[in-house]
């Protein structure tokens, strides 16, 4: 099987779970909203949980001392991201 996005391993709930990087799945979907908008409006419309859903990593930038935030999500939430995004990108998830 083709991997269409990088699955890495994250810490969920205690568990070690399979996840992917929200970011990566926001670009593969080709969404046209900003990630951050995009991200937060999925979690909150769709009742997602930190630390049962997704897990949060926040980056300090070096170039502009700006903290950028990474969420990474389990396959299930990225399942269902990609249903309700409606379109080809996310059938082929």
């Amino acid at each position: 099987m083709n991997e269409l996005i990088s699955l890495t391993q994250s810490a969920i709930n205690g568990e070690l779970q399979q996840t992917v990087n929200a970011r990566e799945l926001h670009v593969f979907l080709e969404s046209k909203q900003d990630f951050s908008t995009w991200m937060k409006n999925r979690i909150e419309k769709y009742g997602f949980v930190e630390n049962q859903d997704f897990v949060v990593f926040r980056k300090k930038m070096e170039a502009n001392n700006a903290t950028m935030i990474e969420y990474h999500i389990t396959i299930n939430m990225a399942k269902e991201l990609a249903m309700v995004e409606r379109n080809e990108k996310g059938r082929d998830v």
